[in-house]
């Protein structure tokens, strides 16, 4: 299974740079408690299982799903990343802080 994770990882970390989004605070099969930080959207496999979260503040964990798929969980990750943008670019539309600096909403402005 090691060398499908590896694939996966790497498809990922394409599909992520073909939409822009290699700012994100994002962490592919690095183990539960590695390279953990805050606001952070992850995907693990452990005990033959996807797992797709978030890291909220002091990188605690929030929202997760297990799948026994990768497709599953492929869709579920992609879709949390591209929460993070909206929910980011809403932030700095209503004047409220973002979770974090990133260069895909940092520069949005208010109308």
């Amino acid at each position: 299974m090691d060398s499908k994770i590896e694939e996966y990882k790497e498809m990922i970390q394409r599909d992520i740079g073909l939409l822009g989004y290699s700012a994100l605070r994002y962490s592919l099969f690095a183990g539960r408690k590695n390279n953990r930080t805050e606001y952070q959207v992850r995907i693990e496999y452990a005990d033959n299982q996807f797992e797709v979260y978030m890291t909220g503040e002091r990188a605690s964990v929030s929202g997760k799903s297990k799948f026994e798929d990768f497709w599953q969980a492929y869709k579920e990750f992609m879709y949390k990343l591209q929460l993070t943008v909206l929910s980011n670019r809403e932030h700095i539309q209503n004047n409220e802080p973002p979770e974090y600096p990133c260069p895909l909403w940092d520069n949005e402005k208010a109308d």
